[in-house]
């Protein structure tokens, strides 16, 4: 399958369709999450998993930095193509696909994220298409080096997510499918992604269906990495409380995902927190520089509205925090939501 030129998604049809719960056979990831304008986006088509010999490279530019720097992910120009590569900062000689990304990017037609974890062993890839508005997610581990693969296989991220919401959450299929002709069905499935705990063991997301009409604010759940399963916690049944309960679901919310290892010392929580609003500031600064009128008043009025979700966000947070614990899990929530904002604004391309 590859992506049309339009920005649409092919998608493979169901060989039987139930009248409930739809699992479309070989039903192609399309994911999303509405990402900054200040963002960049991209478009493609997919790929199989291989790697690069370096003969066959015509131009690369760095889309994505990973969080400890040990690979980015570039477009490099193979074949007259470009496809998107997991490469190492230490030596660009390693590096290896990304299997089924998009590629051919263009900036029009598709918003492309990668979201990896703290330990750098997970990514979260996500595509929304203009075209139709579908959309794309995958869930990547690492195999060995900078090689990734789909965890467990193509698409069960996306099945997955579908599954639990579904039976969790009080979806239904048609509010993240829509049918385009006989047996031929969109994903329109939307998994914001929230931020990783700093240990890795979280992925936190915010579900939302495009065909629901009673619902429009999120359905929060966590990926646990260590059970290799989804789940709530307290925490998170409080947040869905909240916007099931609330007037307003477009209001801002900012969680943050809940680490299962125990809390480093007070000392280190400062100092990562420290180092992450250093780099915060580095990218309002650069962003407030534009010339292009109008994006610095936006930017300040963005931040402002963050900084008050956040302090919100904190106090809901620490609602549940362990007697004993209350500032260094203060700590901790500033800094993983600090890491989750800057993430907004990934990708750059330069």
């Amino acid at each position: 399958m590859r992506g049309d030129k339009h920005g649409g998604r092919s998608l493979a049809t169901p060989n039987e369709r139930p009248q409930v719960r739809a699992e479309p056979h070989n039903f192609r990831k399309m994911n999303c999450y509405p990402i900054l304008a200040l963002g960049v986006t991209v478009v493609g088509c997919l790929l199989t998993s291989q790697t690069a010999s370096r003969g066959a490279e015509e131009n690369s530019g760095v889309f994505y930095h990973s969080p400890g720097g040990s690979y980015n992910i570039d477009f490099i120009e193979v074949n007259s193509a470009n496809q998107p590569f997991v490469v190492s900062t230490k030596n660009r000689a390693e590096r290896a696909l990304l299997p089924d990304a998009v590629a051919e990017w263009d900036a029009t037609e598709v918003a492309l994220r990668f979201h990896a974890s703290p330990d750098e062993k997970w990514i979260l890839n996500t595509e929304s298409w203009r075209h139709h508005g579908v959309q794309g997610q995958e869930l990547y581990q690492v195999k060995s080096g900078v090689t990734f693969e789909p965890f467990k296989e193509k698409e069960w991220f996306t099945k997955a997510v579908r599954a639990y919401a579904i039976e969790n959450g009080g979806f239904r299929d048609t509010d993240f499918l829509a049918q385009r002709g006989e047996n031929v069905y969109e994903n329109h499935l939307m998994t914001r992604f929230h931020g990783w705990s700093f240990d890795s063991s979280r992925l936190l997301i915010g579900i939302s269906g495009d065909f629901r009409e009673d619902r429009d604010g999120p359905f929060y759940i966590y990926f646990n990495t260590r059970t290799k399963s989804f789940e709530q916690t307290p925490y998170l049944r409080k947040w869905n409380s909240i916007v099931a309960n609330s007037d307003s679901n477009s209001a801002r919310h900012v969680l943050c995902s809940e680490p299962v290892e125990p809390l480093p010392p007070e000392e280190k929580l400062k100092a990562r927190l420290h180092a992450l609003e250093s780099k915060l500031k580095a990218i309002y600064t650069e962003r407030m520089t534009t010339r292009k009128e109008g994006v610095a008043d936006e930017l300040r009025e963005e931040e402002q509205a963050w900084l008050k979700a956040r302090d919100g966000g904190a106090n809901i947070y620490l609602a549940f925090a362990p007697k004993g614990e209350v500032e260094r899990r203060r700590l901790q929530f500033l800094a993983d939501v600090t890491a989750a904002r800057i993430e907004d604004f990934q990708p750059v391309w330069k």
